[in-house]
């Protein structure tokens, strides 16, 4: 009888439990999201009674919002949305990543919102164009030295620009020029100028581009004693006198005179300040050479280097030859007035010294 009794009441529960899933009027609500890891939402499943009014809450991830509700036709986003149940509810809660520069990173993780498109970028957001990681206000992307230290003056490429003339020290050949010549440079980061140290000489020629020019030895070669060599033969082609034409006279008279010691040679096997390629200057660049002797003597010899001869000494020889015989030289002894220009003399009679110089 007891047995009888139990299973009575277990049926009727049974009956009940059933019935309340399927109630007349009453009605259930399903809710997928997508992406399922785009976020959640907040519902009661039911039963509802017909025309119980009921609230869907979207709650969005990081870098998610609600796109839409796909039950519904006409794009409603209303979150929480309010809905009245006259049937069975079956939705998505449809989420849109956020992400307005399109470059990977959710907006809410990205540090740099406004990435360029197509650019690559870290984990925060950041493309090169948008870090500066040495902080010396030049863009990665732009930074030729990414490693400069705090407070070091730079130039456009992000690296150390020590004078300030718009020209890093990676290729400015000047890097310390003084402040009031830096808006007058040239494209090498120098201030070039007539009787400046440069390049193993004195500059005593620049030419209109005032990128080149000519410079002097500062020490004199063989002091006194040479010969410009290769009496009673013409030299071919060795007549140049402007400036700009010594280099070539010195190959042409290496080129047609067999002898060792003479003003040419000399010249062309210096190696002054470490530079290989002097020549004998024609006759005008050693005109101009005498010209400025009072402003390359003094720069010569702050740099170590000696003075033009003039006690008992006539002078120097130029590449430039008058003819087989006879060559051109520049007497030093009146000093450097300008008033007398180099003159013709024997070729081997004539013993002088050689002051070399070279272009830059």
């Amino acid at each position: 009888m007891k047995h009888f009794f139990f299973t009575l009441i277990f049926g009727i529960i049974l009956v009940i439990s059933s019935c309340n899933d399927d109630l007349p009027g009453s009605f259930y609500v399903s809710v997928q999201v997508s992406p399922d890891s785009a976020g959640s939402v907040i519902f009661n499943r039911g039963p509802h009674v017909e025309g119980t009014e009921i609230t869907l809450t979207a709650v969005a991830n990081d870098n998610y919002e609600l796109f839409a509700w796909n039950h519904l036709r006409d794009g409603e986003t209303s979150n929480p949305l309010t809905v009245v149940m006259n049937s069975n509810l079956n939705t998505v809660a449809i989420f849109l990543f956020i992400d307005n520069d399109k470059d990977g990173v959710g907006d809410s993780d990205d540090v740099c919102l406004n990435t360029p498109y197509g650019e690559s970028v870290n984990v925060q957001g950041c493309s090169a164009s948008q870090l500066d990681e040495d902080n010396d206000g030049v863009s990665d992307d732009l930074d030729q030295c990414p490693g400069t230290l705090l407070g070091e003056e730079i130039d456009e490429t992000g690296c150390e620009d020590t004078d300030g003339d718009g020209l890093s020290n990676l290729v400015d050949i000047c890097p310390y020029t003084p402040e009031a010549e830096i808006d007058n440079v040239n494209d090498s980061g120098c201030h070039i100028f007539i009787g400046a140290y440069r390049e193993g000489g004195v500059v005593f020629y620049v030419d209109e581009t005032n990128d080149h020019g000519l410079v002097s030895d500062i020490q004199n070669l063989g002091n006194v004693g040479i010969v410009w060599g290769c009496y009673g033969s013409e030299v071919d082609h060795s007549y140049g006198m402007a400036i700009g034409t010594g280099a070539q006279n010195t190959l042409d008279i290496l080129a047609d005179c067999s002898e060792d010691s003479t003003a040419a040679f000399y010249a062309a096997n210096s190696v002054s300040q470490g530079y290989n390629d002097w020549f004998l200057p024609s006759h005008d660049e050693l005109d101009q050479m005498h010209c400025l002797f009072e402003v390359i003597d003094s720069v010569a010899t702050l740099n170590g280097g000696e003075k033009f001869i003039f006690d008992n000494h006539y002078g120097y020889w130029s590449s430039t030859q008058d003819d087989e015989n006879f060559a051109y030289y520049q007497d030093f002894t009146s000093g450097g007035n300008c008033t007398n220009s180099p003159e013709s003399y024997p070729k081997r009679y004539l013993y002088l010294s050689v002051r070399a110089a070279r272009a830059f």
